[in-house]
């Protein structure tokens, strides 16, 4: 059980809420596990809703009966979830939103139009809630909850993965093999959820977007210019795939990271699991053949390296408040920059396999016009003047000496 440090920033927001983020990334399991509440409404595929409560379990199947049991909770300042809230008609939430501010709703859906449902012009309840997107779970929040029964260079090693709440149930000793099975049955699915009837023209569309990102194009210029030789828009314009990248970022699929000092950015997948399986697809075609382990383990290897590199980037951008952001140039690559307010506080680099002082020297050249901390990641140390060599070990303090800071322990 990942504590989430997310629901402390939800405590502190008195009035209503409108929870949202990707399928799968453990909204209902934190309201349920972490949250305190009245009553539990869930609203079901067939539009009938189930409710849970002090004073038992019950089915609405009249949504008159539902809105009425809703505004007689709020009227009496009580807290009340209704979970996949999107599921209902705008009458519904219509009739609730005449009770604001009593109470404390929380709205909990995870569709792709969700946000825009509520946050339109014709929505009832446009600025009466607080949007809060979740995402997966935070690097130091897996981290500290991994450390407890492992190691730390194994703990660095799936912390990526588990982020992702829905692999947590599958994590065994063989779990990257475990892993590499299911990709290929669940995440189509995951994101095949994400789009409603109406969108069902664009999917091919949000598809080859994934896939390219998933498969490390970056930039969105080439997307372009792909999408356009598929067939899917109309001429090779960035302004053609710009909207979905933004709709993609919105539901937490996709995260842009800006070029330093310049004002492009590049995209990547934020789901560990999901580039593991869009990268395996293209390369194995996995989807279409049994693969065996033996085969693919090096490429698993591979991804998985840049999977902590990414997962340390995460990280310290969370442990510094700062901001990640890339350097990807023909002559210099760095694998980790925050910024703090535009400025540099923190360049690094990771080697999670052998390596020398020479590596680290090589590091530091790269970086010799930054006048900021400067980190060599690694599983092993090897002392060097002007850079801080930190291990698995080193990271899980880091971890702990900041929730012990943050949370005031």
């Amino acid at each position: 059980m990942v504590h989430r440090s997310e629901v402390k920033d939800l405590e502190k927001i008195r009035g209503w809420i409108l929870l949202f983020g990707r399928r799968k990334v453990g909204k209902t399991y934190m309201i349920r596990n972490f949250m305190k509440y009245d009553g539990y409404y869930y609203v079901r595929i067939d539009g009938s809703v189930r409710f849970e409560g002090r004073s038992g379990v019950r089915v609405y199947d009249v949504l008159n009966d539902f809105v009425r049991s809703v505004r007689r909770m709020l009227n009496m300042h009580k807290t009340v979830v209704i979970d996949e809230f999107q599921r209902l008609p705008l009458t519904v939430l219509e009739d609730i939103a005449s009770v604001h501010p009593r109470g404390r709703l929380i709205l909990s859906g995870s569709s792709l139009r969700v946000v825009n449902k509520v946050l339109s012009r014709k929505s009832p309840l446009l600025g009466l809630v607080y949007p809060y997107k979740l995402g997966v779970l935070k690097a130091t929040d897996v981290l500290i909850a991994l450390c407890e029964f492992l190691d730390a260079e194994r703990a660095v090693e799936v912390a990526p993965y588990l982020r992702d709440p829905w692999t947590i149930p599958m994590f065994s000793d063989n779990f990257m093999k475990a892993l590499f099975r299911a990709v290929p049955y669940i995440v189509p699915g995951l994101v095949g959820e994400i789009f409603t009837a109406e969108e069902r023209e664009m999917t091919r569309t949000y598809s080859s977007i994934l896939s390219m990102i998933g498969c490390g194009v970056s930039d969105y210029h080439e997307i372009a210019s792909t999408l356009y030789g598929r067939g899917l828009i109309k001429r090779a314009d960035t302004s053609l795939v710009i909207p979905y990248i933004k709709n993609l970022e919105g539901m937490g699929l996709v995260e842009g990271i800006r070029a330093y000092g310049k004002k492009r950015y590049y995209y990547k997948l934020i789901s560990e699991p999901m580039i593991l399986y869009y990268y395996m697809a293209s390369r194995y075609d996995i989807d279409n053949r049994e693969v065996s382990i033996d085969e693919v383990m090096p490429t698993i290897t591979n991804v998985r390296n840049l999977a902590i590199e990414n997962f340390i980037a995460d990280f310290f951008a969370e442990v510094l408040g700062g901001r990640k952001e890339m350097i990807k140039e023909r002559d210099r690559e760095i694998d980790i920059l925050i910024t703090v307010r535009n400025k540099p506080v923190l360049v690094g680099e990771v080697k999670w396999g052998r390596y020398t002082k020479q590596d680290i020297s090589d590091f530091l050249d790269k970086v010799e016009d930054f006048a900021c901390r400067k980190i060599f990641f690694a599983k092993k140390r090897i002392d060097y003047d002007g850079v801080d060599v930190l291990t698995p070990k080193d990271l899980i303090e880091i971890a702990k000496n900041f929730k012990a800071r943050t949370s005031g322990g």
